[in-house]
């Protein structure tokens, strides 16, 4: 009776334990998984959790504020030095396998000398300067992605007519367009881009974020698009919005900036969400060329500063 009683005992505890160890190779199979599938897509989760931060005060992309921060009245004159808060060692010196170089100093960079113009272009190979835009109006509310409404989201009042216009009829046709991002000044920029090359490298962050003066966003004409659960990835273009501003935006001026399978010219990962004002005709003209828009934009007239 004893002897039966143990080989009982024995039996449930080996059996229990085996229940624990699968139990556990079944955790260590999803967490391993888990890993694989956000390393293949960290650049564009980076891009999403960082937008989804806080709402900067011109209504830029997200970033943790450090300190608060006065309403940005006049952005042009608020010149603090440039400090990289993620160190020299950020990112390295290696371009890994990206065949778009790295932008100069911005000292050695040619600066436009014009950039109202709406075709001026805009590369790692360039600087805005400060530029900032002297038409700028509110974005309307309506326009907001839900929870985004007291981000104040600005544009230059042309292509700000021009989205109204564009949402309007997008919305005639069933479909609903939100801004994520608009105008985002030098200062805004600069915070944004040392901020994710402390938290990714500086390499990785020159994937999906521009430096400071070589952000299509500091023109005032540029939009991030959104307001659906695929935001900031490339399932945005996927979506009804998506797909509308990919067939029709040019028909108001608007240009994909960043298309897929381009980041050999770009420099940037694809953003099926972003997309510039260049104008009507332009667009147009932009549209049946084929081109990239940076690749169009080289093509036209462009003034730098001596």
């Amino acid at each position: 009776m004893g002897r039966h009683a143990t080989r009982s005992n024995d039996y449930g505890y080996r059996r229990q334990r085996r229940k624990v160890r699968k139990g556990t190779l079944i955790w260590i199979v999803v967490l391993l998984a888990l890993l694989i599938t956000g390393y293949h897509y960290r650049a564009h989760i980076y891009a999403f959790v960082d937008h989804f931060i806080a709402g900067p005060p011109d209504g830029g992309t997200a970033l943790p504020p450090t300190d608060p921060e006065p309403e940005e009245e006049e952005p042009a004159e608020q010149e603090p030095e440039p400090e990289d808060p993620a160190g020299e060692e950020a990112g390295g010196e290696e371009p890994g396998e990206e065949t778009e170089p790295g932008p100069l100093p911005e000292g050695e960079l040619p600066q436009a000398a014009d950039a109202d113009y709406l075709l001026v272009l805009v590369t790692k190979q360039m600087t805005l300067g400060r530029y900032t835009p002297s038409d700028l109006v509110a974005v309307p509310l309506e326009l907001a992605a839900p929870g985004r409404e007291n981000w104040g989201f600005q544009l230059r009042r042309e292509a700000c007519d021009q989205l109204v216009l564009m949402a309007a009829d997008a919305r005639a046709e069933g479909v609903a367009l939100f801004v994520n991002s608009a105008y985002r000044s030098y200062d805004t920029q600069e915070r944004l881009f040392w901020e994710y090359a402390a938290i990714h490298g500086e390499a990785e962050a020159n994937t999906f974020s521009a430096r400071p003066g070589q952000s299509e966003h500091q023109l005032g004409t540029a939009i991030d698009f959104g307001g659906t659960p695929y935001d900031f990835t490339d399932s945005f273009g996927e979506t009804p919005a998506g797909i509308w501003l990919a067939q029709n935006a040019h028909r108001y001026g608007f240009a994909m900036s960043y298309p897929p399978g381009t980041q050999a010219i770009t420099g940037y990962i694809y953003e099926p969400w972003h997309f510039r004002y260049i104008g009507v005709e332009a667009a147009a003209e932009w549209k049946e060329s084929g081109l990239v828009l940076c690749q169009f934009l080289a093509q036209k007239p462009q003034d730098w500063l001596e």
